[in-house]
Parts: C-alpha cells; sequence; structure tokens
C-alpha cells in the first residue's frame, strides 16, 4: 500500500497500533495534536475517593493522572472498598482495572450504545437513587453534559481536573516529513480522536504553510460530534470539505481495521 496514516493520539498512545499498521504495509506519522501535562493535586482541596458515592473517570488519561495524584499524597493510597466508579468506555474501564480498581465496582456503558457520556447515563440513570455525591475526573477542560444531567436529577457534583491538555506545537523537521508523507501520491488518513485535535492539528497546517493539503485528506475520528467539528473547521477554512470522513469505535482494534479500509485501493477510486 502507499498509503500514509497521521496518528494525533497523544504520546504514548500511538506506538503500538503504529506498529500494526507498519506490519499492514501502511506508513504510519505520529504527531500527537496534544500534550498533556500533570496538575498539582493540591493536597488540601484534592477529592479523596473516599468521600464520594462514585467516580467518574472520562478516559484512560483522567484514570492514571487521578490515580497518580492519589499515590503522591500517600504511599499507602487505596481505593476504598465498595467504590463504585464509573468509566465513559472499555479502554478508560480497563485503565481503571489497572489502577487497581475492583473490576465488580466499574460501570460502563453497554458497547452497542457507543462509549460517550450518553452511553454511559444510561447506565447510571437506574442507579441514582444510591448515590449523593459524585466526582467527575477528567482534564482542564471538558464537556458538562454528564455533570448536568446528575445535577439535574438532585445530586451533588465535582469536577477534578486531574491533568492539562494542550496543542502540540509540531517542529519543523515534523511538518518537513508530514510534507512528504502529503506528497508520497497515495492516500494520506489522519486519525483525529477529540474536537480539540482538529483545531490543533489544522493550527498545525497553517503555521507550517500545509493548509493546502487539509481538503486532500481522509479522517477517520471516533465520535460522531469530532466529524461535526471537522466539517466546522473546514467550513471556516475556506477550503472544499474533506472528500472522506469515517466514523469508526475508540478501541484500537476498530481504528486499525477502519484505517486498513480506507486505504484500500477499493477506497482510493
Amino acid at each position: 500500500m502507499d498509503a500514509s496514516v497521521i496518528l494525533t493520539r497523544p504520546e504514548g498512545k500511538n506506538e503500538q497500533l503504529a506498529a500494526r499498521l507498519r506490519d499492514a504495509g501502511l506508513e504510519p506519522l505520529v504527531l500527537p495534536a496534544l500534550s498533556l501535562r500533570a496538575l498539582p493535586a493540591g493536597e488540601r482541596a484534592f477529592p479523596l475517593p473516599a468521600h464520594y458515592d462514585l467516580l467518574v473517570f472520562v478516559s484512560g488519561n483522567a484514570v492514571r493522572f487521578y490515580a497518580a495524584q492519589l499515590r503522591g499524597l500517600s504511599a499507602d493510597a487505596a481505593w476504598p472498598p465498595g467504590l463504585r466508579v464509573a468509566a465513559v468506555g472499555a479502554a478508560t474501564a480497563r485503565a481503571a482495572q489497572r489502577a487497581g480498581v475492583d473490576p465488580g465496582a466499574i460501570i460502563q456503558p453497554d458497547p452497542r450504545d457507543g462509549q460517550d457520556s450518553e452511553a454511559l447515563w444510561k447506565q447510571l440513570s437506574p442507579r441514582l437513587g444510591s448515590l449523593r455525591r459524585v466526582l467527575i475526573v477528567r482534564g482542564n477542560r471538558g464537556r458538562e453534559w454528564l455533570g448536568a444531567r446528575l445535577e439535574e436529577a438532585g445530586l451533588r457534583v465535582d469536577r477534578h481536573a486531574a491533568y492539562e491538555r494542550r496543542p502540540a506545537q509540531w517542529s519543523a523537521e515534523q511538518g518537513r516529513r508530514l510534507a512528504a508523507a502529503l506528497e508520497g501520491g497515495g492516500p494520506c488518513i489522519c486519525l483525529l480522536t477529540s474536537s480539540e485535535g482538529v483545531d490543533a492539528v489544522y493550527a498545525n497546517l497553517l503555521r507550517l504553510g500545509l493548509e493546502n493539503a487539509w481538503p486532500s485528506l481522509r479522517f477517520l475520528v471516533v465520535h460522531e460530534r469530532i466529524a461535526g467539528r471537522l466539517q466546522s473547521v473546514s467550513g471556516a477554512s475556506g477550503k472544499v470539505g474533506p472528500r472522506m470522513v469515517k466514523i469508526c469505535q475508540p478501541s484500537d482494534d476498530a481504528i486499525f481495521q477502519a484505517l486498513v479500509g480506507m486505504a484500500s485501493p477499493s477506497e482510493s477510486s
């Protein structure tokens, strides 16, 4: 295959997928759209899990950064017995298990409903009677939809930013590698896993003088909201919109299969 694939997930999340793509004959280019930085725990204000009936993690990164903050406060830090944890998807649930949460205490969406706040709400709404205080762990910015639903149900909801997301600044060398991929003759497919990532990728293309390549890129996204943001950025740019945008589940297996499919000759016609 002559196709190139741009992997824009945060650092540390692309390597295994990149190896699989190389084995399949594709050329991956790892260009994280966002950089992640741990935020200080703040001992006095830190929301301890024992103070809540439910902890909601919006991503695997939220689990990892929060667990690291908790360990930083006490070497003996542990999840309280009986603590219930909600995860927006399977990858987040696996991160919670690796962090030491009892698998039987994890609430996650039915895979048939997708992996987002709306799907998680279907699982949480029948349990609201046993909840009073909820902590949502996320980055420095996040959707308010689920928190608003919980508050409307009469629960006290706290939000905790465990990490900060910033647009990554691609270097001149990364720009040269990207330009080479764009000029390679085959399709160039860009994986986008957040709406913020859409903005960051386009900003980097503008800064590197590669914005004319935007209309020719193919995009794989993991949620309809990201596709909507992609369409909005394409319209605002004044460029013709991308000729191919596909949506898939956020698991590595689903992303891999979708990328290979998008790179096939039948998709190139």
